[in-house]
């Protein structure tokens, strides 16, 4: 039987239909994985670990005592008040953003501020390739690097550099706009460093309209399109007096929220139920939310996940089919050795017998694609990048442009779970492929069979 199989040319067929389905879901698997781990990194790198904010816009008063007793809480390390709201920026267009109040050393603590700012070289480096991007072994800005982009001193120098920037005070001093650090696609589309920027919104507080210059000290790189396009950051002062939150009932400025970082983020339930059991019930304000990142993310993690396993549906698509294959295989040999069948049959084969003999056959093919896949998986995970380069230098091609998603390589991440993904649906393919051939080739009449032409 053996002889029969490996005869002809189909059976290889099926072992290569089975290998390819292996080797499709074992790539597509662990590239996947890999951009969401890399996803979520740079997600979770523009926000904190916890967010206490109000349900009403820039209305939490009290954020000083909020920090202290958050401070106090175990497993938090760093927690900094935020403001938050929509603007309109006039520079060569009038475009929509986001704007950002922070406490600029506290943000550094409870988030990766100081990983995503760039220094002049890299904002340089980038504006000059869109294709570039920063190495991962790349440092974080020092305290002192974060201080001075937005100190008053770089902002005289850009002024400097844009000498109708700025308005004269009666005293002859110059009036300096306030800093503003916007995203790396806004110094690609429509502004530079060094620019002002007019910010156009209105007060949440008084619903007043709002409009006040800022020059453009710095830029940061999120790698999430979306902030890097439409995010501004300002220092969190410049923010409420922006913003007009400054409550005279209260003596105390309004904030959007605060941000909070842990020792552990496996420590995020007990901590969030911490604040909501001993931190809220103590404050003013009434409606209080606490979430965290992966809350505020949810709906856009949810459809990371959601592709992948649509896709992962299609690619055992692949291995179905060479289930199928492994079907048809033995279902030939069934009806081709119907007479020898009949012969085994009346020479003492068991039902049985005859069952496992074509299992085994179904499952050597099964077996042989399972390895020959994941072999070749193995080697395109490890080798991805390589491979991409050398495509790239060949064809001028790129498969996965960095200016897209602001990777310097395709990552990939394997897992045990994906590996159960893979490799058993391909053994139940393969061994229903061999059962159903296998229980019709027991059930026939050997004497039947033996005059079977």
């Amino acid at each position: 039987m053996k002889r029969y199989i490996f005869r002809r040319l189909i059976p290889y067929a099926a072992v290569l239909a089975v290998a390819f389905g292996v080797f499709s879901l074992i790539s597509v698997l662990a590239v996947m994985e890999g951009f969401k781990e890399e996803m979520r990194g740079r997600i979770r790198g523009s926000l904190s670990h916890i967010t206490v904010f109000s349900r009403f816009s820039t209305s939490l008063i009290g954020s000083g005592e909020l920090v202290e007793r958050l401070l106090e809480l175990e497993h938090v390390v760093a927690a900094a008040p935020y403001v938050e709201g929509v603007a309109m920026y006039r520079a060569n267009s009038i475009t929509p953003c986001e704007v950002r109040g922070v406490d600029i050393l506290a943000e550094a603590e409870v988030g990766d501020f100081a990983h995503y700012l760039l220094r002049d070289s890299e904002i340089e480096m980038l504006l000059k390739d869109d294709t570039a991007a920063l190495p991962d072994e790349r440092d974080p800005l020092t305290t002192e690097e974060i201080t001075s982009i937005f100190s008053r001193e770089r902002r005289a120098h850009k002024d400097q550099l844009n000498s109708v920037f700025g308005e004269e005070r009666e005293e002859g001093f110059r009036v300096l706009p306030q800093p503003i650090v916007v995203g790396i696609e806004a110094l690609r589309r429509n502004t530079r460093i060094g620019d002002q920027i007019e910010l156009q919104s209105f007060s949440p507080r008084t619903l007043e309209a709002r409009v006040q210059s800022f020059i453009v000290v710095g830029s940061f790189q999120t790698g999430v399109f979306e902030q890097d396009q439409g995010w501004m950051f300002i220092p969190l002062q410049a923010a409420v007096s922006f913003f007009d939150l400054f409550d005279e009932e209260e003596l105390d400025d309004r904030v959007s929220g605060v941000s909070v970082r842990l020792d552990d983020y496996r420590n995020v339930d007990k901590v969030r139920e911490t604040i909501r059991e001993e931190v809220i019930p103590y404050l003013a304000h009434p409606e209080v939310v606490v979430r965290t990142w992966e809350d505020q993310r949810r709906n856009l993690l949810r459809a990371v996940d959601i592709e992948k396993r649509i896709i992962s549906v299609m690619m055992m698509l692949i291995v179905l089919f060479a289930g199928v294959m492994i079907f048809l295989i033995l279902t030939l040999m069934v009806i081709e050795k119907t007479r020898d069948l009949g012969v085994l049959r009346s020479l003492g084969a068991t039902r049985g017998g005859v069952i496992s003999l074509f299992l085994r056959q179904g499952m050597a093919l099964t077996m042989l694609g399972i390895v020959l896949g994941s072999i070749a998986g193995v080697i395109l995970v490890h080798n991805i990048n390589p491979l991409h380069d050398a495509i790239y230098r060949a064809t001028g091609l790129r498969l996965f442009p960095p200016d897209v998603y602001y990777l310097a390589k395709i990552p990939t991440k394997m897992r045990v779970s994906d590996w159960g993904v893979v490799l058993i649906p391909a053994v139940v393919f393969g061994f229903l492929g061999s059962l159903i051939p296998a229980l019709w080739a027991a059930r026939q009449d050997p004497i039947k069979a033996l005059h079977h032409e």
